[in-house]
């Protein structure tokens, strides 16, 4: 063979080579993911730092628990339960007593709504709207945000620029709590002209001897009003204490043993 085949013999296999090798190079290429053909995986939406998980299920929502002083605990709900209520018995955030309207909510999140000790009741609200229907009947709407907040309820009495509370706790632990309104000086001038106590004058200033229409009779049951100032018993008759405006006072009726 001469010089001239051989090189061309050569560049014959040499081409073939590269043939195969840019082969192989395209084969390799078009097994690559392009991430901006490539069709992206669902993935579930991050949660914030603040919002505890709870339950399992398909279907999610989010709950928040709103307490007395303004704390608000969140949570997200999975589920596949039909209603609130039942998912959120399910998960334990809350429990109750059936009633001819439907379920009583009495806990939510471990927190007691009593109505007989405090006036307190859990408010149940949809997407911050108080809500029509008991949410044992509030089918869920995945995605929104349903709620629960302690509510307080007070009778409010009078008119006046000056506000102040009133508690009045009967001996079976009952708990009334009014708001008055007033512009008179004395807690005792504001509950007299309201009619929420009754008392005869004595040496000591003003000796009530029924609030809100409950009688307290020392000769047959032992029995009188203590006067509070904030919680502590007051070191003042109730027709001799200053009104402090917002400030809390209360009539508990008390045995003597």
């Amino acid at each position: 063979m001469n010089l001239n085949s051989t090189k061309k013999l050569l560049s014959l296999v040499l081409c073939i080579v590269l043939i195969a090798a840019m082969a192989l190079l395209a084969t390799g290429c078009g097994n690559k993911e392009n991430p901006e053909t490539q069709p992206s995986q669902a993935t579930e939406p991050s949660i914030p730092a603040d919002v505890t998980v709870k339950g399992e299920g398909k279907t999610c929502f989010y709950f928040n628990v709103t307490n007395t002083d303004g704390t608000v605990t969140k949570f997200l709900v999975k589920t596949d339960k039909k209603t609130v209520g039942e998912a959120l018995l399910e998960t334990k955030l809350i429990t109750g007593d059936p009633s001819d309207y439907g379920l009583y909510v009495t806990s939510v999140n471990g927190i007691t709504a009593d109505w007989n000790t405090e006036c307190a009741y859990w408010a149940f609200y949809i997407n911050g709207e108080y809500a029509q229907t008991g949410v044992d009947a509030t089918d869920i709407t995945a995605g929104a945000t349903y709620g629960f907040t302690k509510t307080i309820s007070y009778t409010v009495k009078g008119e006046g620029a000056t506000k102040f509370y009133l508690d009045v706790v009967g001996t079976d632990k009952t708990l009334t709590k009014f708001e008055i309104h007033t512009d008179k000086k004395t807690v005792g001038e504001a509950l007299l002209e309201l009619e929420l106590i009754t008392g005869n004058p004595s040496d000591y200033g003003l000796y009530v001897t029924s609030v809100n229409g409950i009688t307290a009779d020392w000769d047959t049951e032992k029995a009188y009003w203590a006067f509070y100032i904030g919680g502590e018993y007051a070191q003042t008759g109730v027709d001799a204490t200053d009104i402090t405006a917002d400030a809390a006072y209360s009539f508990v009726k008390t045995v003597s043993e």
